[in-house]
C-alpha cells in the first residue's frame, strides 16, 4: 500500500468484466439482505448503443472526505474513523431516518428494515486494522479493484460517476470510457428522461407521513400568522391538537421511533434538525402565546417569523444536489404554500396575486411534457387549488373558507405529487443523464 492516511479505492475499467464478485464478497463479509448490497456493479450503457462505450463500475460507499452522509445526519450519527477514513455509522445513535440516503450521490447507505436503522460499506475497517485489504479488493478475480492510501483525493470526471464535490476516495484507471467501439450502424435512438414520465404513485408508500406533517404544518403557519395580523381568531384546542397530530405522525417516517429526541442534535450543519427545531419552538411558543401569556419575549409577530422560517427550513431538506427533479422551486414548497393560505385569510389581494402566478407557472412548467395517460388531477389541483383564489383576489366575492377549503385540496394534491416523484442522485441517475447527453 502507498503511504497517506486516507484509505481510497482504485478501479481499473479495462479490467473490470462486471462479474459481481465483489459483491459477494462483501455480502459474505458483511451478511446483509439481498435488496441492501452495500456494493453494487454499474453496467455503462446496457442498451449496447453503437456509439457509446460499455464498462462497469463497481461502487460502494466512497468514504468522501467530505461526507454529505455525516454533515446532514440530523441525529449526528455518522463519524470518520481518523487512521483509515472510513466514514462509519454509530448504529446506536441512528434514528432510522434515512436523510443519509437522500444526500448520498453514491446510494451508499442503505436501510435495514429489519433493526430499522441505516447500514453501508465500512471500508472493512476490521481487516484494515489487521493489514489485510476490504473483502471485495481481495476478491476480485481480475485486479480491477484496488486499495491504496491517499493524502487527497483525484479529481473523478468520470462518465456514469456523480461529481457533486464531496472529494470521494476512489480513483479510476483505464481508457474503456473513451473508447467506442466501430460503428457499422446507424445509431439507434434512445429516450433517456430527464425527470420522471408519470407519477409513481408507489414512492408515496414511505413518504405519506411527511406529507400529512408538510400539508398540517403550512396550515399552523398560516393560522397564526392571519391571527398575529387580526385577520382571523385561532381555536387553541383544535390548534394544538392539529400540531402534536401531525408531529407524532411525522415520527412513523422512523426507523426507530424512541430515537426521534435525536433530530436537533446536528443544528450547525442538518437541515433536517433545524426545521424539528424552528417549527418545534414556533409550535410551543404559539401555544403559549394563545393561553393568554404575553411577554416581550415571544410577540406574536416574532412567532410567525419564526413559524415561516420552519417552512424555508422544510423546503431545504429536499434541496439535494443535482437531483434529477427540481425540489426548490417547486409549486408544493411548503413557504408558498404558507403565504398563499394567508393572502386566503387574509383576503389580501397583493399577496395572492404573486403568490398564486407563482404556483401556477411552477406547477404548469412542470406538467409541460405529456404523461401516459395525462394528468388526471391537474384540473382539480388548479380549477379547486388555485381558481378560488384568484377570483378572491379578483373580486373578493368568493368566501375565504371557500377559497382556503380549495387551496387545502390543491395543495394536498400538488404535495402528493411532490413526495410521489422525489428522485436524489445516484450512479444510475448519473448514468442515464450522462448517455442522454451523449446521445444528443
Amino acid at each position: 500500500m502507498a503511504g497517506g492516511s486516507h484509505g481510497s479505492f482504485v478501479l481499473d475499467l479495462d479490467r473490470c468484466t462486471g462479474c459481481a464478485a465483489c459483491v459477494v464478497a462483501c455480502n459474505n463479509e458483511n451478511p446483509v439482505a439481498a435488496e441492501s448490497n452495500w456494493r453494487g456493479v454499474y453496467t455503462f450503457n446496457h442498451q449496447r448503443l453503437a456509439t457509446q462505450p460499455v464498462f462497469h463500475l463497481s461502487l460502494a460507499c466512497n468514504h468522501c472526505f467530505d461526507p454529505a452522509c455525516q454533515a446532514n445526519c440530523p441525529a449526528d450519527a455518522y463519524v470518520i474513523e481518523p487512521e483509515s477514513g472510513a466514514v462509519l455509522i454509530h448504529r446506536e445513535r441512528c434514528m432510522g431516518c434515512r436523510y443519509c440516503s437522500w444526500v448520498c450521490p453514491y446510494d451508499a447507505p442503505r436501510f435495514d428494515p429489519v433493526s430499522g436503522l441505516m447500514e453501508k460499506c465500512t471500508f472493512c475497517h476490521e481487516r484494515l486494522q489487521q493489514g489485510r485489504r476490504p473483502a471485495c479488493v481481495s476478491a476480485c478475480p481480475t485486479d480491477a479493484l484496488d486499495f491504496e492510501r491517499i493524502n487527497t483525493p483525484v479529481a473523478n470526471h468520470q462518465p456514469g460517476f456523480p461529481d457533486t464535490g464531496l472529494r470521494p476516495a476512489v480513483r479510476f484507471e483505464g481508457s474503456r470510457h473513451e473508447t467506442a467501439p466501430a460503428q457499422t450502424a446507424a445509431p439507434v435512438a434512445f429516450n433517456f428522461p430527464a425527470r420522471p414520465s408519470s407519477i409513481d404513485w408507489s414512492g408515496l408508500r414511505n413518504e405519506w407521513s411527511l406529507l400529512f406533517f408538510s400539508w398540517v404544518a403550512a396550515m399552523l403557519v398560516a393560522w397564526f400568522t392571519a391571527s398575529a395580523a387580526d385577520f382571523t381568531r385561532v381555536s387553541l384546542p383544535v390548534f394544538s391538537v392539529a400540531g402534536l397530530l401531525a408531529m407524532g405522525i411525522s415520527t412513523l417516517h422512523l426507523g426507530r421511533i424512541s430515537r426521534a429526541w435525536r433530530a436537533p442534535l446536528n443544528l450547525r450543519r442538518s437541515w433536517v434538525s433545524r426545521e424539528v427545531v424552528l417549527f418545534s419552538s414556533f409550535f410551543a411558543a404559539a401555544c403559549v402565546s394563545l393561553m393568554g401569556a404575553r411577554t416581550v419575549f415571544w410577540p406574536q409577530q416574532a412567532i410567525a417569523c419564526i413559524g415561516f422560517a420552519s417552512m424555508f427550513a422544510m423546503d431545504m431538506v429536499y434541496r439535494a444536489p443535482d437531483q434529477p427533479v427540481h425540489t426548490v422551486p417547486h409549486s408544493a414548497m411548503a413557504t408558498l404554500t404558507a403565504a398563499l393560505y394567508v393572502g386566503i385569510l387574509a383576503g389580501n389581494p397583493a399577496i395572492l396575486w404573486p403568490v398564486v402566478v407563482l404556483k401556477l407557472v411552477l406547477y404548469l412548467a412542470r406538467n409541460k411534457r405529456p404523461r401516459p395517460g395525462g394528468n388526471a388531477l391537474a384540473p382539480i389541483r388548479i380549477g379547486v387549488g388555485l381558481f378560488p383564489a384568484i377570483a378572491l383576489a379578483a373580486t373578493g366575492l368568493i368566501p375565504a373558507p371557500v377559497a382556503m377549503l380549495g387551496a387545502a385540496i390543491g395543495e394536498f394534491i400538488d404535495r402528493a405529487e411532490f413526495y410521489a416523484n422525489l428522485r436524489f442522485l445516484t450512479p444510475a441517475h448519473q448514468i442515464d443523464r450522462d448517455l442522454a447527453r451523449s446521445a444528443d
